[in-house]
């Protein structure tokens, strides 16, 4: 007889700033490996465009600084506009991205990556004041890739269905 493994891996609801602050944590205990990828210095806006309980966009804002992130928090959309710039997405978006991390075991489907999915601006789009800020995030790519690939380390539950 087989028993099944039980998954003792922590529980971190998305979205949530307890998710980001998840990653960031993860980002500092790790920080060879971000040595390797190069530092990061810029702020972020997620945005999940579906996010809240009645469907408005929750906004969570990380500023990275050399190799971490030093500040996490859900913001409001004036908070988000603060961003050098943002990565928004449906609810369904971000799930199938961290969904496919998962069962990657920290690599998502090539499909399923920052930069194949913001390609054309959907379903996830880059949103920026100005070319400068934008290439903030193709300068970045790599590294945000792996500060979100890190979720593979928890368990990633989301709300019930509305």
């Amino acid at each position: 007889m087989n028993a099944v493994a039980e998954d003792t891996r922590k529980v971190v609801p998305f979205p949530s700033a307890a998710w980001f602050a998840e990653l960031g944590d993860l980002m500092k205990a790790n920080r060879a490996r971000q040595e390797h990828l190069g530092y990061i210095d810029c702020s972020v806006a997620f945005t999940v465009t579906d996010g809240s309980a009645d469907g408005l966009a929750r906004h969570f804002r990380v500023v990275f600084e050399e190799f971490e992130a030093v500040d996490i928090a859900e913001v409001d959309a004036a908070g988000a506009a603060s961003a050098d710039f943002a990565l928004a997405a449906s609810g369904a978006t971000w799930r199938a991205m961290i969904d496919s991390i998962a069962a990657g075991d920290g690599r998502p489907a090539l499909t399923q990556t920052l930069n194949h999915l913001s390609h054309m601006g959907t379903p996830l789009a880059l949103v920026a004041a100005d070319p400068l800020k934008s290439d903030l995030y193709y300068r970045y790519n790599q590294s945000l890739q792996e500060f979100v690939n890190a979720s593979h380390v928890f368990h990633t539950v989301y709300p019930t269905a509305r």
